[in-house]
């Protein structure tokens, strides 16, 4: 647990890992141009674009990315003195394609979503 103003001071791991993999992605995409991150729950794989920075213009972003980005932006609850129970970070991703390891036959697409990231067993590539 930590104090509501810690969270600005903290990191998460999990988040930091996509982050850093995903740049060397971008700087590596010419030898290997069709490679994605595929993300393991525990019960789908999960592939997706990942948004690493902040959209150039908020307002145009689908509804979830959008919220999201304003929250993060400028919250509206103040937390600095609560105490933070679930300190995992939101991944946010884009056109998901969400495939549940119960029925690998049964892809779900989605436009968005936010994967929380204490739900991630790991990545592999595509």
């Amino acid at each position: 647990m930590m104090k509501g103003k810690e969270l600005v001071e903290a990191v998460d791991f999990k988040k930091l890992t996509i982050v850093e993999l995903q740049i060397k992605f971008e700087e590596l995409k010419d030898k290997y141009p069709e490679k994605k991150m595929i993300f393991l729950t525990q019960s789908a794989t999960i592939e997706a674009d990942f948004q690493m920075q902040l959209a150039e213009n908020v307002e145009e972003e689908p509804i979830l990315g959008r919220a999201l980005q304003e929250y993060e932006l400028s919250p509206e609850i103040d937390i600095t003195d609560k105490t933070i129970v679930n300190s995992t970070a939101c991944i946010y991703l884009t056109d998901v394609k969400l495939t549940p390891l119960a029925s690998p036959n049964s892809p779900i697409y989605l436009e968005e979503f936010i994967l929380f990231s204490d739900h991630l067993l790991g990545l592999t590539t595509t």
